[in-house]
């Protein structure tokens, strides 16, 4: 009987707080309310890495402190992993009280800092309605681009279009930056995410990031905001207001250490694999097992790169100039040839070895930044490529 009692509190608890939270949306905002800009730190998982923005909506007379932001989906679309990895899966508008949203960065240990817009009532209001028409149930579903539409363009670009007056950002008196610039100082500590990111993204990463375009990360929006002011025809106003701290990051990155980096790891099979190859080659002995796997990573890799390229709506995945080394063709056709070992696999092995060759002299003038970890596995494929072509050639003079 107590059980059914507790069980029917709750629930009555929770249609008033639904309820509630309901009625803040239909209520105008009042001459106490504010708006403000919250900056939430890097996580441990790759969706927070880069850090997020939120829009916070504080009205202290209509018993309202709601915060939304444009970084959520829905784990229960159908076909989810298939629209994630195409670039069709839809991100949302999403609400949370700010307590509820607070709580969330504290068990993960990650910082806030609150930038309050200097705004006047009617662009606050003005905003908070067109925020509201976003979060209708038929609005609030957005097509999710990692560099131009995101959860940090969505809020700056909707603030922009509902505040009174235009606002200006400071000139960038910095050396130019390109994406990977502004991306790679977030994947620094996590050196197999580094690889991984600079494996798929492609070329439009190389591209000179304009100062606008910089605040598809968080940070950077935060730190534009700092200095941005609204302009009008008689007068210049600061864009923030003031700035406060709501919570100081308390999580650590790990920084992997140097035995666990690709580029070490890579290094020593890149070495086993020449020990290996010399030993072989002196006991006039093949080691396919070790092409198999070798040409195999890298075709399906180069299958990969295919796919993000050519058949999603990632923006930034294509061109990519890593298909150069991580050939597709690699799988199958490697593994056939190997098989085979004919005057056709010969010629098959020593185009791909110049080929190789010439990636590798050629691999720092590149139009792609390519990631350097990649290169000594890189090398071992053009050892593995000279090794098979020498013996398929001595054979074949036999």
């Amino acid at each position: 009987m107590k059980r059914n009692k507790s069980f029917r509190y709750y629930i009555i608890l929770l249609i008033i707080t639904l309820t509630s939270f309901s009625n803040s949306f239909a209520r105008e905002l009042s001459d106490q309310s504010e708006v403000s800009l919250l900056t939430c730190s890097p996580g441990e998982e790759l969706y927070s890495l880069f850090g997020h923005s939120g829009l916070r909506f504080k009205d202290p007379k209509n018993n309202m402190d709601i915060v939304f932001n444009y970084g959520t989906f829905d784990f229960n679309t159908p076909n989810f992993y298939v629209k994630f990895a195409r670039g069709k899966l839809k991100y949302k508008l999403a609400a949370a009280d700010f307590e509820r949203y607070k709580k969330a960065y504290i068990y993960e240990k990650r910082g806030i800092i609150e930038q309050k817009l200097n705004l006047d009532l009617a662009s606050k209001r003005k905003l908070f309605a067109a925020i509201l028409e976003n979060y209708k149930p038929e609005n609030r579903f957005y097509h999710y681009d990692f560099l131009f539409d995101n959860c940090s363009t969505r809020i700056r670009d909707i603030i922009e279009k509902n505040t009174k007056g235009k606002i200006t950002y400071p000139e960038n008196k910095n050396t130019p930056k390109t994406f990977w610039n502004l991306l790679d100082h977030f994947m620094q500590k996590s050196r197999w995410i580094y690889l991984g990111i600079h494996l798929i993204l492609g070329t439009p990463c190389d591209i000179e990031a304009t100062p606008y375009e910089y605040m598809f990360l968080p940070d950077n929006m935060m730190h534009a905001f700092a200095d941005a002011k609204i302009i009008n025809k008689d007068s210049a106003v600061p864009l923030v207001s003031s700035t406060n701290t709501i919570l100081k990051e308390t999580l650590i990155l790990e920084t992997t250490v140097w035995y666990q980096r690709p580029i070490f790891i890579f290094g020593i099979i890149a070495i086993l694999g020449l020990i290996a190859s010399l030993f072989y080659y002196r006991k006039k002995k093949n080691l396919f097992v070790i092409d198999y796997l070798l040409y195999g990573a890298s075709g399906l890799l180069g299958w990969i790169i295919i796919f993000l390229w050519f058949f999603t709506d990632h923006q930034a995945t294509g061109p990519n100039l890593n298909i150069l080394w991580a050939i597709p063709i690699h799988f199958p056709l490697t593994l056939i040839f190997l098989a085979r070992k004919n005057i056709y696999s010969y010629y098959y092995f020593l185009i791909m070895s110049i080929l190789l060759l010439i990636v590798i002299g050629c691999w720092y003038f590149i139009p792609q930044s390519l990631p350097n970890a990649i290169l000594p596995f890189v090398v071992l494929l053009l050892i593995r490529f000279l090794y098979i072509s020498k013996k398929l050639k001595f054979k074949l003079a036999q």
